[in-house]
């Protein structure tokens, strides 16, 4: 967590430099990943979202799980995302069915809020939330007045109506009145008090509260109990509010109202003296850590933290999520370990203090002061327990704050080789291939290769296989990863290379023999894209037979489906769809006005390049497929692959634009195609002005030539009546 104050900054994958994390090139348009402190990746980092190392570090020290095995077997299985899907695949897979509206509903049902709350979670609500007790509350409120014999039943009927009445809308606790004047028993008359003191709880009365809470303190059994708990709550409340700054967050420890915290303490620790074993001891118990937190006392947070994780640490059970969030939130705030002496807790703050911070947060606001080796080395008897931990702790502080790799790799040795990786151990190793490649060693790719075998818990293969991926592409020689018996696996990576380093050989080879149909049919996609894009008809006519069967029988258009790469977001995808190859079959662009399917327009640029109806027609294809972003999306891959492997694709790019000017200019076109032609410059720039087909810049006073000339000696024309402006 604690990302809120990180830019999304995509960085691209910098294995080999002193700052590296593993990660995707945004720039490139590929699979876009984040700097930032809300990701989760297979290896502790400081890039990580602090609650993914907790689970990778709970995993270790306590067997629990990372992710559920039925989850990791479908899709696709990202190497670099979001907290929020690392969580999602700890459990087992949701019920295809599953009500998510109906969840969210009973979560806010609990609070018993009016049709008209919306402004209880507003921004500027200013109020503690204290209606999250409240159907709860009347549950067992209605529970106890039913049962007690000393009510008679016409005030029960009267009280359990009052209590309706709050449970239905507690956000309107301030303008709710009782009508319990007909309540004269003792025994009503103290329901009827309890019941005054919890509007005026929720009210957030909370003077007020209190003392209708003492008054029923002479009562007994679930009603003197429960009033003396609520004494409790209503004064932690007024601890809380003590506690508010200025803007609505918690202030700094020396601002908060230190005797109304202690005074919670106090009343809690009455509560538990006169209840030791009361329904309530435990939630008064939990609350120790709240009053903790409050004083900013760390110690004791960090004992509780501690012992309440051992607790519910168990191999083979998922990790305490609400605990993990709960120390997120109160303990690495404050990103300092002062006080703070458990190895887990310690290697999360640590770990987040090793990020490097943007221009704007001189402060550190994000993550902490720096942690430097002095420091870090003060605490080494806290990790007597963890001395692998520690050693990467060490090796990750010279890598990431003093960018030494070379006393990376002294402080941790080669021991790739092993069947099986924890986290640590993974952590540790793949901090070593980063340092092999900062220090330029020739033998690291052999080392991430001798990771493969062991890194079969979840997330860790990826990990690897991205390094692997990083480390050929800076050679210049990704196609090999395609090859058979390719370390390379990973669909993403794989389907990467198709998109961003394959030339026409490799593209025409992945689309006959690619692992998987969707990569098949992103390289026959991508093949068929580019011999048009450069005008090359009959190569596009001969591969374009592998098309067949492969288009889907009733396509959609597909305008933005998201079948690549750079189009992957794993918090909402768990495929990538099919590409739309359809348009490449035959008939598959008959729906173009005037203008047979592309393979009939290939093949009559096939035979006369310059043929002007069917260049029209091939624009329009570009128009209504989709294309006119090619130049920007791919030419730029394509300069990098012709310069590395001399196998790309040569000649000039073709634009809507140029194709336009060529037409009107041209002495021997018809009215008609001339027509068509000034209509589609114009629209060029329809609606801001910008050039949307490619090719140069046109100034307006030419466009407006163009709007005119197609007005005055075309104007019998489709095309000139349909044009009413210029932009």
């Amino acid at each position: 967590m604690w990302g809120r104050y990180w830019r999304r900054a995509a960085i691209g994958i910098l294995v080999g430099s002193a700052g590296a994390m593993v990660a995707w090139a945004c720039a490139d348009g590929g699979y876009e990943t984040a700097w930032d402190a809300e990701s989760s990746s297979g290896y502790l980092s400081p890039a990580n979202d602090t609650r993914s190392n907790f689970i990778l570090l709970m995993a270790d020290r306590y067997g629990t799980k990372v992710a559920d095995p039925t989850q990791m077997a479908k899709g696709i299985v990202p190497f670099e995302f979001p907290y929020k899907v690392m969580v999602e695949r700890l459990g087992p897979p949701v019920a295809p069915n599953y009500d998510y509206s109906a969840k969210y509903q009973e979560e806010q049902d609990q609070y018993g809020l009016s049709s008209d709350s919306s402004n209880y979670f507003g921004y500027d609500s200013n109020n503690l939330g204290l209606c999250h007790t409240n159907r709860s509350g009347t549950q067992q409120f209605q529970a106890e007045l039913q049962a007690n014999p000393r009510v008679p039943g016409p005030e029960k009927s009267a009280l359990s109506a009052a209590r309706t009445v709050l449970a239905k809308a507690c956000d309107k606790a301030g303008q709710t009145q009782f009508a319990l004047a007909g309540v004269k028993s003792p025994e009503g008359r103290a329901y009827a008090e309890y019941l005054e003191g919890a509007r005026l709880f929720y009210t957030e009365d909370l003077g007020a509260a209190s003392s209708r809470f003492d008054a029923v303190a002479a009562s007994s059994g679930w009603l003197a109990e429960t009033a003396a708990y609520m004494r409790f709550r209503t004064a932690m409340a007024q601890a809380m509010k003590g506690s508010i700054g200025q803007w609505g967050d918690l202030a700094e420890v020396d601002k908060r109202n230190r005797s109304a915290i202690d005074h919670a303490d106090a009343v809690r620790r009455q509560y538990l003296e006169a209840y030791p074993k009361g329904r309530y001891a435990a939630s008064a118990r939990n609350f120790e850590r709240r009053i903790a937190w409050l004083r900013g006392d760390r110690a004791t947070l960090g004992a509780d933290y501690s012992a309440l994780l051992a607790r519910q640490g168990a191999a083979g059970n998922e990790p305490d999520i609400p605990t993990m969030e709960e120390i997120d939130r109160r303990i690495l705030p404050s990103s300092d370990a002062v006080g703070v002496t458990d190895p887990t807790l310690l290697a999360v703050t640590d770990l987040m203090r090793l990020r490097p911070t943007e221009d704007y947060d001189k402060e550190r606001s994000c993550c902490g002061a720096e942690l430097g080796r002095d420091e870090l080395e003060r605490q080494r008897p806290y990790f007597k327990s963890q001395p692998e931990l520690f050693g990467y702790l060490l090796a990750a502080e010279a890598y990431y704050h003093r960018h030494q790799p070379h006393e990376v790799l002294s402080l941790i040795p080669d021991a790739a080789h092993q069947a099986r990786f924890g986290y640590v151990q993974f952590s540790r190793q793949m901090l070593r291939g980063f340092a092999l490649e900062a220090a330029g060693d020739r033998n690291a790719r052999g080392f991430w290769l001798s990771l493969l075998p062991g890194a079969i818990q979840p997330y860790q293969r990826a990990t690897v296989e991205l390094a692997i991926f990083e480390h050929d592409q800076k050679a210049g020689a990704v196609g090999r990863l395609l090859e058979t018996g390719s370390p390379i696996l990973h669909p993403l990576i794989r389907q990467k290379i198709i998109e961003d380093g394959a030339g026409p050989e490799l593209l025409r080879s992945q689309a006959r023999t690619g692992a998987t149909p969707q990569q098949r049919e992103v390289a026959l996609y991508l093949l068929l894209a580019n011999e048009l894009h450069h005008g090359w008809y009959r190569e596009f006519l001969a591969d374009q037979r592998m098309v067949g069967s492969r288009a889907q029988p009733k396509p959609d258009e597909c305008l933005g489906c998201a079948w690549s790469v750079a189009d992957y977001e794993p918090t909402y995808r768990e495929d990538l769809s099919r590409p739309p190859l359809h348009v490449f079959a035959t008939g598959g662009s008959t729906d173009l006005r005037a203008c047979p399917d592309i393979v009939s327009t290939a093949t009559s640029l096939a035979a006369d390049p310059a043929a002007i109806r069917p260049r029209l027609c091939l624009a329009e294809f570009i128009r209504r497929k989709g294309f006119d972003g090619w130049s920007d999306q791919y030419d730029a891959k394509l300069e990098r692959t012709v310069t590395r492997s001399r196998n790309g694709f040569p000649g000039k790019p073709i634009d809507r634009m140029t194709i336009y000017q060529d037409v009107i200019a041209s002495p021997s076109v018809s009215a008609d195609d001339k027509a068509f032609a000034l209509n589609r410059a114009v629209r060029c720039y329809q609606p801001a002005g910008s050039n949307s087909c490619g090719g140069r810049d046109v100034e307006k006073p030419i466009r407006k030539a163009w709007y005119d000339r197609l007005r005055s000696q075309f104007a019998g024309t489709t095309w000139a009546k349909e044009l009413k402006y210029y932009w």
